[in-house]
This record gives structure tokens, C-alpha cells and sequence, in this order.
């Protein structure tokens, strides 16, 4: 059934002026135009609940901004090229920022799927000016978990966030897959303490957590981090002792480290999963002092002379051999010419230092992609995406579920992981499949 929904807005955004300059009109008359029109939603993407809406005035098409900002408010209604749209959370953002409404696209803590998310594909929107009043706050809290502590975070490190096998099958509300990086190492990190492979484990990125123990019993840790303990290594499970402090060095090779308890951690599941992702609005970040505990459902008790037990040799991954990532021809591959394909899977690229849960960076040789820009379109985990200049993007399980560059390819789901646990400075080199 066809929906209107209507957003009050108070026009007082920063970039209302320019929008005005570019389109010949006044700041009046972009009010004007902007709430004549009956939207259409088309797509949501970029965030969660975050609706890109067609029908916008030809006189009020805008380029986005040169300079993205870091944080855009949340419910800031913008304008961004021939759309226009809401931010549905705080997030980093390059629209021009013309109003907003007290009205909340997305709840994480709904109880149903009907009020996470106001807008769907097909609604129609229309805003109306006036006083917004103050904003509408999701009031549903936090759910607080019974259970004795076992550890308290002393420093985060480099990253330090719960992360579980995701959650799949909402990309169509913005909302990405997330989960583990490296799915492999933490499942192996639950086997070892006959946890079901999915529970929620802590994915540490690098190196420089602290962990205090407050309850004795048992850790599992695989992936790149040295061992936590003196005589302690990786991939393997160990006892640990109140009082004990669990310091993580780098490993040799290697990102991502996970951290399992008997049981998994006891953590909120939102869309029906633990994993925290802070750039979707999804989960909370950690700081120092915050004590986490186990759901208390494991019934893992080893005999009491067992002290330790390791994953066998043969499934420990060596992170520091060479990596060669197979790649699926990409919805867009014949926008590079036959020369840059060839050139594609012939170099070995450089694994930038700009990586994160959200994408990594390739460096080599200059791709150029005709036409470099096209409509935004789905995007999957594992897409190598070429922005205008020319050096690959690969998304990552936090990365957005819509992008508007070139899709060279599509790195095989099961080769991914590789890639995520590669350093700066790495080599890697792909082959079609």
C-alpha cells in the first residue's frame, strides 16, 4: 500500500545559503521549493534507515560538499546531487545540510521491524516547515545482564569491540552484515571452549588491550595477537585467575585477535545480533572501566588436570605468506578498458594504512573506470569499488550497503577473511575466477 509520511522541519540548516547561491534563488524560495514536492523514496542505504528521496526540484540539485564533515546530527535533512534525504544517525557526511525534524528514521531498540525503521522502499515523504520541537529520543534502554562479571577492560587498544556471525538480510534497510572479520579464527576460538561457533566473541584489532580477570576459569584466543599471559601463546584456550591482567602484544603477522569465553559474552542483540558496529548506530563502543560478563548458558567444565588445549597445527592460519584472493567478474567490469583488467590482476597491490571494519585501500597503478560515476547501487562485502582515483576500495563487512564508483569485481566470500587480516604494507595479488 502506497504510504505518505510527513516530517515537521525547521529550514535553518548551515548549507541552506549555498544551495541557494547555486540554484539562482533565495533562502526563502529553496524552503519553498524543497517542501512542495511529494517524495519518493527510492532506496535506503548509506545507514541504517537513511532514505534517498526522488522528485527534488531541478533548481535545488547541488553537489555535495568538497570536504565531507566528520559528524553530520542525526534527523538533518539534506540535499545531496538531484536527491535529497535524512540522516538517520550521527554519522560522517558530505550533503548539504538545509533543515531537520524532530522525527527518529531509525530505532535500534524497537521491538518490532515496523518501528526500527519509519520509511520503507516505495513510501512517499513530504516535509513540512515549522518548529520541530525538541527531537523524539528512543526511550526503550539498554537491557542490563544478570551474571557475575569476568572481565574488566582496562584499555582498549587499538579496537576492541563484541562481534558475533553478524546480521545478514537487512541490507535493504541500510543496515550491513558485520560480524567477525576473520570468521574463521573466531570460530575456532569458540570450538575450543565448545561454544556454539556464532556466539559472541571479543574482536581486538592489533594490539594494546588490557584485560583484568574477576573470575577464575577459562579464555580461548586465536588469531594475530601474541599470548595475553607469560607462557600463554595464541590458538589455544588456558585457565586464567582473579587478579590476573591480560596484555595484548602485536603478533607477527596478522590484524584481527578474538577473545572467547566459556558461553560466549552476554551482550544486547539488536536486528538479532551482538555485533557492534558505531558508524550504523548499532551497539556501544567500549571505554576503560566497563566489566563484561558471560551469558552464564556454559556447561564447559574440562577435567581438573587439563591446563590448556591448542588448535592443531595444520588449521593455524600463517598470515605472513603470500596471499593470492580469487575475484568474480563485477557488475561494472566492462567500464575498464581490456588493458586496466589485464593490469588489475597482473600487479601485486599494496595494502594501504587506511583500513578499517568499513573498507580497505589498495595501492598500485592507476585504474580509470568510463563512466568513473554511476546511480547508487547495492554493494556487498568483498566489492572492489574504484573511485575517481583509481586506487581499489574493497568492502568490508561494516562497509555501506550502497555506492555509487565502478565495480571491478567481487572477491570470493571465502577468501575475504585473507584480506582482512592483512598489515599496511602487505602485498596482495587476485586472480578471476
Amino acid at each position: 500500500p502506497v504510504r505518505l509520511i510527513e516530517l515537521a522541519t525547521r529550514y535553518a540548516g548551515p548549507d541552506l545559503l549555498r544551495v541557494a547561491q547555486n540554484g539562482g534563488v533565495s533562502p526563502e524560495e529553496v524552503v519553498e521549493r524543497h517542501h512542495a514536492p511529494r517524495y519518493r523514496v527510492h532506496c535506503l542505504g548509506f545507514a541504517p534507515g537513511f532514505p534517498y528521496l526522488g522528485g527534488l526540484d531541478p533548481a535545488l540539485h547541488t553537489p555535495r560538499l568538497a570536504n565531507p564533515r566528520p559528524r553530520v546530527p542525526a534527523s538533518s535533512v539534506a540535499i545531496g546531487g538531484e536527491q535529497t534525504g535524512v540522516y538517520s544517525i550521527a554519522s560522517p557526511g558530505g550533503w548539504n545540510l538545509i533543515g531537520e525534524t524532530n522525527t527518529p528514521l531509525f530505532r535500534p531498540r524497537a521491538p518490532t521491524l515496523d518501528t526500527l525503521f519509519l520509511l520503507r522502499a516505495g513510501d512517499y515523504v513530504r516535509f513540512v516547515p515549522g518548529e520541530t520541537g525538541e527531537p523524539v529520543r528512543d526511550a526503550d534502554p539498554a537491557p542490563v545482564f544478570p551474571g557475575e562479571p569476568q572481565l574488566r577492560i582496562l584499555s582498549t587498544g587499538l579496537g576492541l569491540t563484541v562481534q558475533d556471525g553478524g546480521r545478514p538480510g537487512f541490507a535493504r534497510f541500510g543496515v550491513p552484515p558485520g560480524g567477525m572479520m576473520d570468521p574463521g579464527a573466531a570460530a575456532w576460538a569458540n570450538r575450543l571452549l565448545e561454544n556454539p561457533v556464532e556466539s559472541p566473541v571479543l574482536e581486538l584489532c592489533l594490539q594494546g588491550q588490557r584485560l583484568e580477570v574477576l573470575q577464575e576459569g577459562w579464555l580461548a584466543l586465536t588469531g594475530s595477537a601474541g599470548g595475553p599471559l607469560r607462557g600463554r601463546s595464541g590458538w589455544s584456550a588456558f585457565r586464567v585467575h582473579t587478579g590476573d591482567v591480560l596484555e595484548f602484544p602485536a603478533g607477527r603477522a596478522g590484524v584481527w585477535s578474538y577473545l572467547a569465553i566459556p558461553g560466549g559474552f552476554a551482550a544486547e542483540r539488536l536486528l538479532g545480533s551482538a555485533s557492534v558496529n558505531p558508524r550504523a548506530g548499532l551497539g556501544m563502543a567500549f571505554t576503560a572501566g566497563q566489566e563484561l560478563a558471560g551469558d552464564g548458558s556454559s556447561r564447559f567444565q574440562p577435567p581438573s588436570a587439563t591446563s590448556g588445549r591448542r588448535v592443531f597445527w595444520t588449521e593455524v592460519t600463517d598470515y605472513s605468506a603470500p596471499v593470492l584472493l580469487r575475484v568474480w567478474p563485477g557488475p561494472q567490469g566492462d567500464f575498464f578498458t581490456d588493458a586496466d583488467r589485464a593490469r588489475f590482476f597482473a600487479e601485486a597491490w599494496t595494502v594501504s594504512s587506511q583500513c578499517d571494519r568499513v573498507g580497505y585501500r589498495l595501492k598500485g597503478p592507476i585504474l580509470r573506470p568510463e563512466p568513473a560515476e554511476l546511480i547508487s547501487e547495492p554493494v556487498l562485502p568483498g566489492s572492489i569499488q574504484v573511485p575517481a582515483n583509481g586506487q581499489p576500495i574493497v568492502t568490508m563487512p561494516d562497509g555501506p550497503t550502497l555506492g555509487g564508483y565502478p565495480k571491478l569485481g567481487l572477491v570470493d566470500p571465502e577468501d575475504l577473511p585473507r584480506l582482512a587480516q592483512m598489515r599496511p604494507g602487505q602485498r596482495v595479488r587476485f586472480e578471476p575466477r
